[in-house]
């Protein structure tokens, strides 16, 4: 066990989490792919199975290396990745590729590359989030201070992601609302956005 504690650091329950959801996310991707497989790879039935390991271990090592990351890194950055992300889906919105008639993609020209731009805001929204409440606990309680520079950014990232992916931005939003009840903003705040959201939706 002493490999563990020194290679993999923080709560284990995490690493658990992420291992057993990754075991479970492989039945489900070879049960449900298996005959669509057979039909368009040749008879191999493994195809999007092992398409599914690799991305897992991709994802493992990126998170591997992510967490060897000092957390004041990631507070650096929050603001400059948030910068960058909403231009990103305001360009989305407005020229984005639809693919299967969801989401709105992004295709970048010279690699023809398409990825979501929703999958880095949500990244960068919860960085900035985490960030604000940290730097402000001092000032936590206060509407002008605390509260709205941290709903302000909210609303634009979820309100841009929104037209285009409703399931992600209400994701995003709840996401965020945790953040602040953790971050001890005020109960009333959050209720009062709560109830404005869903007369509005």
């Amino acid at each position: 066990m002493n490999w563990i504690d020194t290679y993999f650091k923080g709560d284990r329950l995490i690493w658990l989490a992420v291992f057993m959801l990754s075991i479970f996310s492989l039945l489900a991707v070879y049960s449900s792919t298996g005959t669509l497989a057979y039909k368009y790879h040749s008879g191999n039935t493994e195809y999007y199975l092992f398409k599914h390991g690799i991305i897992l271990v991709f994802g493992f090592l990126l998170m591997y290396f992510a967490h060897l990351v000092k957390y004041t890194f990631y507070m650096r950055i929050a603001k400059f990745a948030l910068l960058v992300v909403v231009p990103l889906l305001a360009l989305t919105l407005l020229g984005g590729t639809n693919l299967n008639d969801a989401s709105r993609w992004l295709t970048l020209p010279i690699i023809n590359l398409s990825f979501q731009t929703s999958d880095l805001a949500k990244l960068a929204l919860i960085l900035f989030v985490a960030r604000s409440l940290s730097v402000k606990q001092n000032n936590i309680k206060d509407l002008k201070t605390a509260f709205i520079p941290v709903i302000l950014p909210i609303l634009i990232v979820c309100g841009l992601i929104l037209p285009a992916n409703f399931s992600t931005a209400a994701v995003l939003f709840t996401t965020c609302l945790f953040l602040m009840f953790v971050g001890r903003i005020k109960l009333k705040y959050i209720t009062a956005l709560i109830l404005i959201a869903g007369v509005c939706f």
